[in-house]
């Protein structure tokens, strides 16, 4: 299963020129259609930042934020979780979307889950920029540990790699885990701390672990570590050594998967 692997991540550095101009061709052609165009690449994420910042900061009044400006922990937990959503979203459905190239004979469609990754890329690094300038904003300034967010990005990605090579396998025949994806996502992003921070379960220990299996805690947390500076990822060994466990099997799963069902797409798109 590894050899599959590796034969994906080959693939992908091969074929790394033709990816990135699909990638750049499918950002815009999402908004093609609309008079505004890109705008809207812009307006729903910060629309979404502007709403939960009101009523979390100003309607709540919330303290779950470790001391740091709520704003800029909000923002930090909402960018990769953003970015998380999105891909997973968008990849789950790319081999539906692209089945005019799902049955061309000579196009590697093993590509296809990483074009989502590189085409929402872009909006993500441009919310991360964003993220700078508010913390700076709030006196919290780049340090050292900052550059660990790149880290990060990386281990998101390869997780997302791992997922995604799974979802998109089974979307072309069971259509409905779009819709499944869209309800777990909407459980998962409240027992993920992006609007909060675990610390509000300091006195339930066993709470605190569960939620730790959620291996999107480990990249938010992360993301917070990066701008607050507050630790390195290898300082703390036992979720890093979790975290890669998890994504590696599911890359073994997800690759799996694709070689099972790939022979039977042309089938049912």
């Amino acid at each position: 299963m590894f050899k599959e692997v590796f034969g994906f991540f080959k693939d992908i550095i091969q074929n790394r020129v033709l990816l990135k101009q699909f990638s750049i061709n499918d950002f815009k052609a999402r908004y093609a259609g609309s008079a505004l165009g890109i705008f809207w690449a812009f307006a729903n994420p910060l629309v979404m930042v502007v709403t939960y910042w009101f009523v979390f900061s100003v309607g709540f009044k919330a303290a779950m934020t470790d001391g740091h400006p709520f704003i800029v922990f909000l923002l930090t937990g909402l960018v990769p979780w953003m970015y998380f959503s999105e891909v997973l979203g968008a990849a789950t459905n790319v081999f539906r979307e692209y089945s005019y190239l799902v049955k061309k004979v000579v196009f590697n469609i093993r590509i296809l889950p990483t074009l989502k990754l590189v085409s929402s890329l872009f909006m993500h690094v441009f919310f991360i920029a964003i993220t700078f300038v508010v913390a700076a904003f709030n006196h919290i300034y780049p340090s050292f540990q900052t550059l660990q967010i790149v880290y990060y990005l990386f281990a998101m990605m390869m997780f997302l790699t791992g997922i995604t090579w799974i979802t998109s396998s089974i979307q072309p025949f069971f259509p409905d885990i779009n819709q499944f994806i869209v309800v777990i996502m909407q459980a998962l992003m409240w027992g993920t701390p992006v609007l909060w921070s675990i610390t509000v379960f300091g006195n339930h220990p066993t709470i605190q672990f569960i939620l730790k299996f959620n291996p999107m805690f480990y990249v938010v947390q992360g993301y917070r570590d990066a701008f607050f500076g507050e630790q390195w990822f290898w300082q703390k060994p036992l979720l890093s050594v979790y975290f890669w466990l998890v994504t590696i099997i599911l890359l073994l799963i997800g690759a799996w998967m694709f070689k099972r069902l790939k022979p039977h797409f042309s089938d049912v798109l």
